[in-house]
């Protein structure tokens, strides 16, 4: 179903993409990005000399499940006025979207873990709240069938 399909962490440019969709697989957990993310042009599977932004992807974590996932609430002062803790029940069933604000995905193989910070946009009523999202897995791949243009970084110093 992938054209490309790729565990290089390094590679991979999540920030100011956004995850539109989390479902379950089986063991797994995706994560949609229904407008890509952003390959690098040292990554292997990357052969057109620049930074590529994928078409629609996803990323599979493997026999996943979801360990923490915090919304840290703010007032108009940018005051914090609490945490909410959410499940994967709250992900599968809400209408959200979550910006991403790490460059990569934080895997961390010896614990099994893998961690995303960013920003929860909520749908009703509307408000940008940040958030991370942690999950234990086995691993991460990274999948995406070409490429629509250039990353958003590209040509930068």
């Amino acid at each position: 179903m992938w054209e490309f399909m790729s565990s290089d962490i390094e590679n991979i440019s999540l920030h100011d993409n956004s995850i539109d969709q989390i479902q379950l697989a089986d063991n797994d957990i995706l994560l949609i990005f229904n407008e890509g993310f952003d390959v690098h042009n040292a990554h292997p599977l990357n052969d057109t000399g620049k930074a590529k932004r994928t078409t629609a992807s996803q990323i599979i974590l493997s026999d996943a499940r979801l360990i923490g996932g915090v919304i840290h609430h703010h007032n108009m002062q940018s005051n914090q006025v609490g945490d909410e803790c959410i499940s994967i029940s709250w992900l599968l069933e809400t209408a959200w979207q979550f910006e991403v604000s790490d460059w990569s995905l934080k895997y961390d193989p010896e614990k099994g873990t893998a961690t995303l910070h960013g920003y929860m946009h909520l749908a009703n009523p509307y408000k940008q709240e940040f958030a991370e999202l942690t999950f234990a897995c086995g691993g991460a791949v990274f999948c995406w069938n070409g490429y629509v243009g250039d990353a958003w970084f590209e040509g930068w110093p």
